[in-house]
């Protein structure tokens, strides 16, 4: 077993689903910030991919977090354009219009 963080793997061949269950890891890392505030504060951006960032991206974006660009390590997520090919995160909705539409992830 790897102790590989779920943001820095290899994605090649990722399913909907796989990406899903990442953007749930990473959901749960932004929304419980108190607690996981050290994990938050060593993530190294430059180890992930264009999608990772992204999800990373709209999950604080979702959240209003905004001040989370001001740490030294996530202050280049402010820079992060829309993925060119739509990532698509299994079958499940957000019915409005948000940032992850805007980025290109199709929920």
């Amino acid at each position: 077993m790897t102790d590989t963080k779920p943001y820095y793997m290899n994605q090649t061949g990722w399913t909907p689903d796989e990406y899903y269950g990442l953007h749930r890891y990473l959901h749960r890392l932004i929304l419980h910030y108190d607690r996981k505030k050290d994990e938050i504060m060593s993530m190294d951006v430059n180890k992930m991919t264009d999608e990772t960032k992204v999800l990373l991206y709209c999950v604080i974006e979702y959240y209003h977090l905004e001040e989370l660009f001001e740490l030294d390590n996530l202050s280049s997520l402010e820079k992060c354009v829309p993925l060119t090919t739509p990532l698509v995160l299994g079958n499940h909705g957000i019915n409005e219009k948000n940032v992850y539409e805007k980025m290109n992830v199709i929920l």
